[in-house]
């Protein structure tokens, strides 16, 4: 089976990758194209096991990058790299509350049936025909999972404003106190730097009306909101379960001012 480029750069690339994974296979300049001959023998399935994960490991960001431009019209480079990183960790399964919107793509065997099928029936095909026909279902759903991709994007770039918004709010506060002890309990309790637990009115009273104001849905009045209105320069939060989603905002927030350390350590 004839594999046929039209550009020799596109060539070089597959070569290039063929070599690195130990493919014996060069091309030949036929004219105006330049051609690889896959032999139908013992090792068609390696040749189409090589050219699935070619594809996959090379060529899926370049998909994802022209759909971004001309789909989605992302001008920005850094920008569309950033979206395809996160398809990239969707398709190798580190998303899966991303997937979770869409399914879970068994992307190797969606490319690896149209090679098979390539290898099969035909005798001689153009790469960019096998890209444009032979893979409409991997394109759709690669595109399913750059729109879940582009909408996290979008609510980590808002995350992101919010989170500097809060900084800037944090450096021009004068520390009320010190140091602050907080336990990530049920309720959440204040503690001053004396260890003596901190009432809910006088929490409160510390609190920033503004913020809650300006922000209504966007700032926890429990945690975040005291804090930032207290301004310590020392936090010190005693958890189990440091995987907390609030646990990150306060680490974004807050930054070295913020010490984690086990529950345990606040009940001795």
């Amino acid at each position: 089976m004839e594999l046929i480029f039209l550009t020799e750069e596109d060539a070089c690339q597959l070569q290039s990758f063929f070599t690195k994974t130990g493919v014996h296979l060069s091309y030949t300049k036929q004219q105006n194209r330049y051609v690889f001959f896959f032999p139908r023998n013992e090792n068609t399935d390696r040749y189409a096991e090589a050219l699935t994960d070619f594809i996959i490991n090379v060529k899926r960001a370049e998909f994802l990058d022209k759909m971004l431009s001309t789909h989605f019209f992302y001008e920005n480079e850094e920008e569309r790299i950033q979206i395809i990183d996160i398809v990239t960790a969707m398709c190798l399964g580190k998303r899966k509350e991303l997937t979770a919107f869409t399914g879970k793509m068994n992307e190797h065997s969606i490319v690896k049936q149209a090679v098979i099928a390539v290898f099969e029936t035909s005798d001689a095909v153009l790469f960019d025909s096998l890209l444009t026909f032979r893979l409409q279902d991997y394109y759709d759903a690669l595109k399913k999972y750059l729109c879940v991709a582009i909408d996290e994007y979008k609510m980590e770039q808002d995350y992101q404003m919010f989170v500097n918004m809060l900084r800037d709010y944090l450096h021009k506060q004068e520390p009320k106190k010190k140091l602050v002890h907080l336990s990530l309990t049920d309720p959440v309790c204040f503690y001053d730097e004396n260890s003596k637990v901190m009432t809910r009115d006088e929490v409160m009273k510390l609190v920033d009306r503004r913020l809650l104001f300006n922000h209504p849905v966007y700032i926890d009045s429990a945690v975040i909101a005291p804090l930032l209105s207290i301004a310590p320069n020392e936090i010190l939060l005693y958890t189990d379960s440091e995987e907390k989603a609030i646990i990150r905002t306060l680490l974004n927030i807050f930054e070295e001012r913020l010490k984690i350390l086990p529950l345990a350590d606040f009940r001795k």
